[in-house]
């Protein structure tokens, strides 16, 4: 029990499926990371009795808790109470947050809304019996109790705020008292242009005679593996596996995206990007620019979603007609021109079809033409994508980021 962690996250919205659990997923990430086994992640609704009783099991199995959520202002937010109510003691409030508050309220406000309201101040409470995290990124008190081995923390529920508070807050706390705790020897491999049944076959039944844990996760457009051993000499064995069988897909043996291991490159070769997109409506300059200093590398993208845009480009407007927009010549051309507009090193070009309507007998609803233009030479590829509107232009992004990689490796 000494290094079993537990995750309870907070809020009707999580149980019903409106907002998106990435809380635990951090959190279990960070947990495993300091060398804590995460035993249970739990969401639960905004109700003391609810709280309280989640509470009560993850004490008995858990030595680190980590509650996030239930700490604003409003009626339902009862993380604080229902902690008060399990411990048996009074509120009681913080001056130094509330401090902030009257901070945030003046720099933030508008001129007639800077007088603090009322129910905020519920914001700067926290249990007689635990010790205030002051929050710098936000309005929400957070908090900490010790209870003999045991550790309760509970953070806000909005992840950034949460994120940064746990970094500089709770990591130091927990590697002070759990010193001897670290994280077992580990291997992350991304890749691309491989499925999970080409994986495992390219593996081999050998790969897994030493014993470790092995997690195999896929995701549009590429797949994750991670791997556990108690042994650094096993992982080295396994990366030596993975380099020769798979080495042609791996993109990274680190916890980073595609589009962060394709501006690396860009970053140390000193070369720059532009992107034209036409059915993926700006999704792809999205995720390119994702990722912080992408600047450095990319010059910029157009959305050119109807015809006359492709021609405002320099895209003929016979050849349109002639070949269709959504075609591989028309991909080229979108690549090309927008690399020339802009200067840049590669340029890539999209064009498709991503429904629901819109497609034909020739040209279905899923195809998607993808190039990528280089100052030498240029490649390019036609691909038909199932699935909804969201999933075609989801898989065409990382397609296309796939072609520049191969590209610029």
């Amino acid at each position: 029990m000494y290094d079993h962690a537990e995750i309870l996250t907070i809020g009707a919205e999580l149980l019903k499926g409106s907002t998106l659990n990435t809380n635990a997923q951090f959190l279990g990430r960070e947990l495993t990371q300091l060398g804590f086994r995460v035993v249970a992640q739990t969401s639960c609704g905004d109700a003391i009795p609810e709280i309280a009783a989640r509470l009560k099991d993850a004490l008995n199995r858990s030595t680190v808790i980590v509650l996030t959520g239930g700490l604003g202002p409003t009626p339902d937010d009862l993380t604080r109470e229902a902690v008060a109510s399990y411990f048996q003691v009074p509120l009681v409030f913080s001056k130094e947050q509330f401090s902030n508050i009257r901070k945030y309220y003046r720099r933030h406000a508008k001129p007639a809304k800077r007088l603090i309201p009322e129910l905020v101040r519920k914001e700067a409470l926290y249990p007689e019996n635990a010790v205030p995290l002051i929050n710098r990124f936000g309005i929400a008190l957070g908090f900490y109790l010790r209870q003999g081995r045991q550790w309760i923390f509970v953070l806000p529920g909005v992840p950034a705020e949460l994120e940064k508070m746990f970094k500089q807050n709770i990591v130091r706390l927990l590697k002070k008292n759990f010193a001897e705790l670290s994280a077992k020897p580990h291997l992350v491999v991304k890749m691309v242009g491989l499925s999970e049944p080409e994986i495992m076959t390219k593996l081999g039944r050998d790969f897994f005679d030493p014993p470790f844990e092995f997690g195999i996760y896929p995701a549009p457009g590429e797949v994750a593996i991670r791997i556990h051993a108690e042994k650094q000499s096993v992982i080295r064995q396994l990366k030596q596996k993975i380099k020769r069988r798979l080495g042609s897909s791996v993109y990274a043996y680190e916890e980073i995206s595609l589009a962060e291991a394709i501006g690396k490159i860009l970053t140390a070769k000193k070369q720059s990007l532009a992107a034209a997109e036409s059915c993926t409506g700006g999704k792809l300059s999205a995720e390119i620019t994702h990722v912080p200093g992408a600047s450095l590398y990319f010059k910029g993208g157009i959305t050119v979603y109807s015809n006359e845009w492709k021609e405002n480009l320099g895209v003929p407007k016979h050849l349109i007609q002639a070949k269709g927009a959504v075609s591989p010549e028309v991909a080229w051309l979108l690549a090309e021109k927008v690399r020339l507009y802009a200067k840049s090193t590669y340029g890539l070009g999209v064009t498709g079809i991503a429904g629901p309507s819109g497609g034909s007998k020739r040209k279905p609803v899923g195809l998607v033409y993808i190039s990528v233009a280089g100052p030498k030479h240029s490649k390019g590829g036609q691909h038909l994508f199932w699935g909804d509107r969201e999933q075609v232009r989801t898989k065409a992004v990382k397609k296309a980021l796939e072609y520049l990689w191969r590209e610029i490796r």
